[in-house]
């Protein structure tokens, strides 16, 4: 988990990197501000959570950038921070972004699973992606 710790890191502090073949989900919203992309990690094998705020249709930009993965991006030059697939996107603005929270729950009596969550300044956090973290645990 510690590799994923650290490539978030450099998404915000300076460093630098089952496919989803889904159509964009036309029910939602579209995002009509300007998006200029200065950093990305690709996470592979997941999607974006569909729950209530902060979710639009991914922008046209991004859906270039994805080949078929998830991006997590900033645009510090318009204040976002996207957690995007090819069905839905969430936008957040960046200045009010606090963290993550990364919730693995081992299997027991069920299967796990694992969740990450987008903790804003107000207190309030976001479920932003449903998947294993497995692979970076040994990390």
């Amino acid at each position: 988990m510690g590799c994923l710790i650290k490539a978030m890191a450099g998404l915000f502090f300076g460093k630098t990197n089952s496919h989803l073949n889904k159509a964009p989900d036309e029910s939602l919203p579209v995002y009509h501000g300007e998006i200029e992309v200065d950093k990305y990690l690709i996470i592979k094998d997941n999607g974006v959570k569909k729950s209530e705020g902060h979710l639009f249709r991914t922008p046209d930009k991004i859906l270039k950038m994805l080949n078929n993965d998830t991006l997590l991006w900033t645009d510090k030059k318009n204040d976002l921070l996207g957690y995007s697939c090819a069905e839905r996107s969430k936008l957040f603005t960046l200045s009010e972004v606090k963290g993550f929270e990364i919730q693995n729950v081992l299997p027991a009596k069920g299967p796990g699973y694992s969740w990450m969550s987008l903790c804003l300044s107000n207190g309030k956090s976001y479920e932003i992606a449903e998947f294993s973290f497995e692979e970076w645990q040994m990390k």
